[in-house]
């Protein structure tokens, strides 16, 4: 089962919106380049959870916190923030992307909803954090080039922007693609070292079990601002214990 529903170029990116079977489920999923990686999808089975295991974790952290007031930087084609709509009847979410051809795509292809509780800004996360002042109860950061996180927003200067903009008692939420041991380590290293820098507690989970943790995968890196929640079990996710990192191992900006 494979259909390719739209390919063509965003002014960012070439991508792909294809219908087909992703690990084991019916889905409709955005490839970026030449079907280098799933950027963002839905499931088509009936499944009630999301297509993608850290969507799924972020998803299930933010609507146990119940926020009243969501940044999402890095929104894709927007499938997490439409789940979180549809769960958080009074949540408003703001969502940073800077690629305007992805937010169409999204209302073409993936049921992108509206309404006044969504409000979308065309922009890059760091210009939005410097002109706008909007404080957030909880924050969430999904931006990637293809797998690597955009330097812009993981040096020590971008996590206080975050700590910044949250509320007094804010929770921020980060997907990192990394390893865990072993050369692929350093994305890892990078977020940990600048949220330990900034915020009060800082925990990683994994997204996903029965990955080997020398291989790059998907952790959710949550930091907190003026608490110490057991997110554990909000998570719903076995938590690993913090990497052995100095701080100095975090970036600054150039």
């Amino acid at each position: 089962m494979q259909n390719v529903l739209w390919e063509g170029d965003t002014p960012h990116g070439h991508y792909q919106v294809v219908d087909t079977l992703y690990d084991g489920r019916e889905a409709r999923v955005l490839y970026s380049g030449d079907r280098q990686a799933a950027q963002s999808g839905v499931a088509k089975d009936g499944n009630p959870d999301l297509l993608f295991d850290y969507n799924q974790r972020l998803y299930e952290l933010t609507t146990s916190l119940v926020p009243k007031r969501i940044l999402l930087i890095g929104g894709g084609v927007f499938t997490l923030p439409a789940a979180l709509l549809r769960t958080l009847s009074s949540t408003l979410i703001d969502v940073v992307e800077l690629d305007i051809g992805l937010t169409q795509l999204a209302r073409q292809f993936f049921d992108l909803p509206a309404g006044d509780r969504l409000h979308i800004f065309n922009t890059d996360g760091r210009t939005y954090l410097r002109e706008h002042s909007t404080h957030y109860d909880m924050v969430i950061v999904d931006a990637y080039s293809h797998t690597t996180i955009p330097r812009e927003i993981k040096t020590l200067q971008a996590f206080e922007a975050y700590r910044s903009h949250l509320t007094a008692q804010g929770v921020l939420a980060m997907n990192v693609i990394s390893g865990y041991y072993g050369p692929s380590l350093q994305a890892l290293q990078e977020v940990y070292a600048a949220a330990t820098r900034t915020f009060d507690a800082v925990d990683v989970f994994l997204a996903s079990r029965g990955y080997s943790l020398w291989l790059p995968q998907n952790f959710v890196l949550t930091a907190q601002k003026g608490q110490n929640l057991p997110l554990k079990d909000y998570v719903r996710h076995d938590a690993v214990a913090p990497p052995e990192i100095h701080p100095e191992v975090a970036l600054e900006d150039e």
